[in-house]
């Protein structure tokens, strides 16, 4: 290892400090010999997109039930080995979870909340403790890094000193949470425009590194508060119930709870836009006529939050509020098994960043269930893994060099420079015009064309020309791992010539469980996106004829 480039060894790097990052970090931490690093761009508990969360967390008492619904829900898209481990697992991993001290709240007979808050909060509490875990608060990690074919660790730049440097690790964890926040222009998870740098950058590591993705395509959309205020908020789920109407004051829904997934359901949200495609928009909902309920539990956090939609004039119960369309959720991510090993040897993935669970529709109180199941699972399998192995010496090969050349190049002075923001914003233009709720093939291919103009031109992307604390800098480095994604999940959606779940295509407007009923898997290989469509395996359910 070349000395230029520091290096930090340990058993098992951690990529990302939310909720599945911390849960699995506190898991490992239980094999007291595991030298364990874990890297956050920003501090436990106040960044990232867990603590927008409410922490709605579901489960029936009843594996079966709670495996039933996933399954429906996500049109049979699911892997279903790993929907029926969760199903399983959810209520011994929230019973874990009370044992550290998190206080939960029986809301109903199938949903408890952890609030997102009191969780980070007490986990950092236990990873600041343990003897045996390093906490990076600062870090972006730029590339993972592999040697004969398993990873071997990840480049890292401290944000605060603006230091590159390596991190050795026999097992990788990536939990960096979702996708589609910054992909679009309007999405849930950046409240008040504050980013949760949901921008799919573990996703590109991942895939860059020799891991497969899978159904990248399937993206929830959900309806949001717009004007007067468009603060990309998420309301709770009474509010959005319903009645939704029209310019001309017809009631287009009144009621969400009559759809599978209320109004996180793509017909629902696919019956909003084509009224708003049709002229007939704006889109509103309005509760001022009906009785205000109390709500059924009274948590703290959660009373916060409807005090301040409140106070934002946001609330339906007291004014008309006009609605938007917006990105939600990554149903696609890393394919992992049950283990959550990923397809590269020594690389796990737990939380949103994973595929598999959800199918085409991720259902109401499920990414929880997903993040504190999988967080617990690969922070067990990974420990053990790395138990096993031998650090590999000399793994650093001439990509690092590459890696801290390419990284250092954008504080360059350049000839045309192009900021960040506004590459994002065509990004985000092109995703929103062609990659949204309805797709077709002409449509796909012209975003793929655009998306591979803006990768050609990611050189001269500018930033000041400063080290410690440059936020800009990480943007940028976070942009060309984030196009990388865009290209993917365009791909995906045009290797899928069927409309099911979230992704509805006008050129194949039905479901086709006949031809169709496969995955979307991408690889990279050769400089370039290799896609294939393996067949889903039906292990446990079949649909109905």
């Amino acid at each position: 290892m070349p000395s230029e480039y520091p290096v930090k060894t340990c058993d098992l790097l951690i990529i990302g400090g939310g909720g599945s990052g911390a849960i699995a970090a506190v898991e490992a931490s239980k094999h007291r010999h595991l030298k364990i690093v874990l890297a956050s761009k920003g501090p436990i508990g106040r960044s990232g997109l867990t603590p927008t969360a409410n922490g709605g967390t579901a489960f029936h008492a009843n594996p079966e039930d709670t495996f039933r619904d996933l399954i429906t829900g996500g049109s049979f898209l699911n892997d279903q080995r790993l929907v029926w481990l969760m199903s399983n697992e959810i209520e011994g991993a929230i019973e874990e979870l009370e044992r550290f001290g998190i206080v939960t709240h029986r809301i109903r007979d199938i949903s408890i909340c952890v609030p997102s808050g009191d969780l980070l909060k007490t986990l950092r509490k236990r990873i600041v403790r343990a003897p045996n875990i390093e906490l990076l608060e600062t870090v972006l990690i730029t590339r993972l890094l592999t040697h004969e074919g398993r990873i071997c660790g990840a480049t890292a730049l401290d944000l605060e000193s603006g230091e590159f440097f390596v991190l050795q690790a026999k097992a990788v964890i990536i939990a960096t949470g979702g996708l589609v926040g910054e992909l679009y222009p309007h999405t849930s998870n950046n409240p008040f425009g504050i980013t949760s740098d949901s921008s799919g950058t573990g996703h590109a590591m991942a895939y860059l590194a020799g891991a497969a993705l899978m159904d990248m395509e399937m993206i929830q959309f959900v309806p949001l508060p717009g004007n007067p205020r468009c603060l990309h908020l998420r309301y709770f789920p009474d509010f959005w119930a319903g009645p939704y109407m029209n310019r001309h004051g017809d009631v287009l829904e009144a009621d969400v709870n009559a759809y599978q997934g209320k109004s996180y359901s793509h017909l629902f949200v696919q019956k909003l836009y084509r009224e708003m495609e049709k002229g007939n928009g704006p889109i509103t909902i309005d509760q001022r006529p009906l009785e205000r309920r109390p709500p059924a539990v009274r948590i703290k956090s959660w009373d916060i939050r409807r005090k301040l939609t409140h106070n934002l004039g946001i609330d339906p119960h007291d004014s008309k509020i006009e609605i938007i369309i917006g990105s939600h959720f990554g149903m696609g991510g890393i394919k992992v098994n049950e283990k959550t090993e990923t397809t590269l040897p020594g690389l796990y993935a737990a939380g949103e960043v994973m595929a598999g669970v959800h199918g085409g529709l991720r259902m109401p109180g499920y990414s929880f269930t997903q993040m504190i199941v999988f967080g617990f699972q690969a922070g067990r399998q990974a420990a053990r893994y790395a138990l096993e192995q031998k650090q590999i010496e000399n793994f650093a090969g001439p990509e690092v060099g590459r890696e801290k050349l390419k990284i250092f190049s954008f504080l360059e002075k350049k000839d045309a420079p192009i900021s960040v923001s506004k590459r994002k914003l065509s990004l985000q233009m092109i995703m929103e015009k062609f990659v949204f709720v309805s797709r077709e093939r002409a449509g796909l291919e012209a975003a793929l064309r655009a998306i591979r103009i803006l990768k050609e031109n990611n050189q001269q992307l500018s930033v000041p020309a400063f080290r410690r604390f440059n936020l800009e800098w990480a943007r940028a480095i976070e942009f060309t791992l984030m196009i990388e994604v865009a290209e993917v999940i365009a791909e995906s959606a045009l290797a899928r010539k069927e409309s099911r779940g979230f992704h509805f295509r006008e050129d194949y407007p039905s479901r086709d469980d006949k031809h169709f009923l496969k995955h979307t898997l991408a690889r990279y290989g050769e400089g370039e996106i290799q896609i294939s469509t393996p067949d889903v395996e039906l292990y446990r359910m079949e649909p109905e004829a």
